[in-house]
C-alpha cells in the first residue's frame, strides 16, 4: 500500500452541471487525485473527511482516501490493561 500524505484539497460543486470536483495535493503540490462526482451526497461525505478528519492518507494504489493513523499501521484507540 502506498500512502502519501494529502496536503491540501480542492472542492466545488457546479449549480449548472450538478456535479462536483475535488482535487487532492500532497505537500510538494503533487496532484494526488482529482476526480468529479455526480452523486451529491457522495462528494459531501468526501468533503466532510476532507474538513473534519485528519490526518489523510491518499492509497496511490487502490485510488482511496483513507484517513487516521490506522492508515499507516499504526495502533488507534485506547488500549486495554
Amino acid at each position: 500500500m502506498a500512502l502519501t500524505p494529502v496536503a491540501r484539497y480542492y472542492s466545488r460543486w457546479d449549480l449548472d452541471n450538478h456535479d462536483g470536483r475535488v482535487a487532492l495535493y500532497s505537500a510538494a503540490n503533487v496532484t494526488l487525485d482529482n476526480r468529479v462526482y455526480t452523486n451529491p451526497e457522495e462528494f459531501q461525505v468526501i468533503v466532510e473527511m476532507l474538513r473534519y478528519e485528519k490526518p489523510l492518507w491518499f492509497d496511490t494504489d487502490t485510488k482511496h482516501l483513507r484517513t487516521g493513523f490506522g492508515a499507516t499501521g499504526e495502533p488507534v484507540g485506547e488500549e486495554g490493561n
